[in-house]
């Protein structure tokens, strides 16, 4: 087993940064809309829905081409960064840096807009849910809103309200909602009705969502400690200290949790002790969550790299790292067409990276 020995400082520093000017714009009074967004990207089909800077995107991924874009023209005022929402009928739910949410319908080449829901005081930065016949949407001024899909009304009598911000995505388990804040909070709601069932102080930032299984809840701390919680009451089952803090989501399979901290460390635990199976060094710094594809674990480090490992034993399955371009932040997909990573500050917004090979290539282009 090899440990990273990456400067935790060095590393941690811009994301702290980063988080601290987005803390103080949210706080301003001041509305800034040019900001820098990493691409939110989700696939549907033979579809990526990709949400870049000042459009979201519907690129067909056999051909790499535009199949729609909104707004027609861009606009300096919207930016774009959560994960669009594909509903039944085609329906795709998307939020901006200028708090509104939109319900598009696309027609061919044509988009229309079935709602808007412009009640939400800041940004929306982690990617509205669809379930069933609502959508949820987390937004940076702390409360969850519950709308109707078709009319985009509230469906609860107010939306939940944490202590802080929401910048990550509900998960959805049976009747009950799961939902991390920058607040240090898990929150377990009920799913009809957004009152709280429970809620668990982890006392650290956790800024992506939680990962589930039957009777477990997990989430990573800036303060670098994975957490397992009892689903019922919210109770810990117990910690992990990591190298480094931890951005993205555990992924979870066959009873162990993959995960990545920025000192660019990989690690594999036991879901039932917490105890750590492997663990493993990267190239870079890891803000984004695993990715599962048959007997391999593929983890991204933010200097443009891809490493695949065994799932079993942590094992290296290429002879080095995939590499890209531009700094990797967002969670990768995997496809039919291979596994799609999306890309900041590249002249490539999302690579296509063969799970075989570590072969990469570019399969969407900025606009």
């Amino acid at each position: 087993m090899s440990k990273a020995t990456f400067p935790l400082k060095k590393l941690f520093l811009p994301m702290i940064l980063g988080l601290s000017a987005l803390l103080l714009v949210g706080c301003s009074g001041r509305s800034i809309m040019a900001a820098s967004s990493w691409p939110g990207l989700t696939i549907s089909e033979d579809i990526a829905y990709l949400a870049y800077n000042q459009y979201v995107r519907a690129v067909d991924l056999s051909s790499g081409r535009d199949v729609w874009s909104y707004p027609p023209e861009a606009d300096d005022k919207i930016t774009f960064y959560a994960p669009p929402a594909v509903g039944p009928d085609g329906i795709v739910v998307i939020g901006g840096y200028n708090n509104e949410v939109l319900a598009l319908m696309p027609n061919n080449s044509f988009v229309n807009v079935l709602w808007s829901f412009d009640e939400a005081t800041d940004r929306i930065i982690g990617g509205p849910v669809i379930i069933d016949d609502m959508v949820l949407v987390p937004s940076a001024d702390g409360r969850l809103y519950a709308l109707d899909l078709e009319t985009g009304k509230p469906v609860w009598d107010k939306p939940f309200e944490a202590q802080h911000s929401l910048w990550s995505s509900p998960k959805i388990q049976d009747d009950r909602i799961y939902l991390t804040s920058l607040d240090h909070h898990i929150y377990a709601l009920d799913l009809e009705t957004g009152r709280e069932i429970w809620q668990k102080n982890l006392s650290s930032t956790i800024s992506d969502s939680p990962s589930l299984t039957e009777d477990l809840v997990f989430a990573g701390t800036f303060e670098g400690i994975l957490f397992a919680l009892d689903n019922s009451h919210g109770e810990i089952v117990w910690q992990f200290k990591a190298d480094g803090a931890i951005w993205g989501s555990p992924v979870i399979f066959d009873g162990v949790a993959f995960f990545a901290d920025v000192s660019g460390t990989a690690y594999a635990l036991d879901i039932a002790s917490g105890k750590e199976l492997w663990g493993e060094e990267l190239p870079g710094s890891s803000a984004a969550s695993p990715t599962i594809l048959d007997d391999r674990v593929f983890f991204i480090s933010e200097t443009g790299e891809v490493t695949a490992f065994l799932l079993e034993n942590g094992d290296p399955v290429w002879p080095s790292s995939a590499n890209m371009e531009g700094r990797l932040l967002a969670d990768s997909i995997p496809t039919d067409i291979g596994l799609l990573v999306p890309a900041m500050d590249s002249e490539c917004v999302v690579f296509s990276v063969d799970p075989s090979t570590g072969a990469a290539r570019c399969i969407i282009e900025p606009k």
